[in-house]
């Protein structure tokens, strides 16, 4: 898996708001044997930012983002943004080294 599948997660709000850090499962045509409908994407959360947002696909055993962490889900495709590796870099530098 490559860095151009580092993504950043967000919700619809007023503006948009980012909920976590994942990565994007391009390709893929179903979340848990579920078919993504159209303007949906499969990814995976490596870090959660806000643990009580509501994810914008929720299922039976999924709806706060506290509860998606190294899980597979669909996403709303107009919210989620890729991100270079630098800026991946930087965040978890900052991270370590605060």
């Amino acid at each position: 898996m490559g860095d151009s599948n580092k993504c950043r997660l967000y919700i619809e709000d007023n503006p948009s708001r980012l909920v976590s850090l994942g990565r994007i499962y391009e390709g893929s045509t179903a979340v848990h044997n579920i078919p993504l409908l159209h303007g949906q994407v499969k990814v995976g959360v490596v870090e959660v930012k806000d643990a009580e947002a509501l994810v914008p696909v929720p299922t039976d055993e999924v709806n706060l983002v506290g509860q998606t962490l190294n899980i597979f889900l669909a996403w709303l495709t107009h919210i989620v943004k890729r991100v270079s590796k630098q800026v991946f870099y930087s965040h978890y530098m900052l991270i370590l080294f605060n």
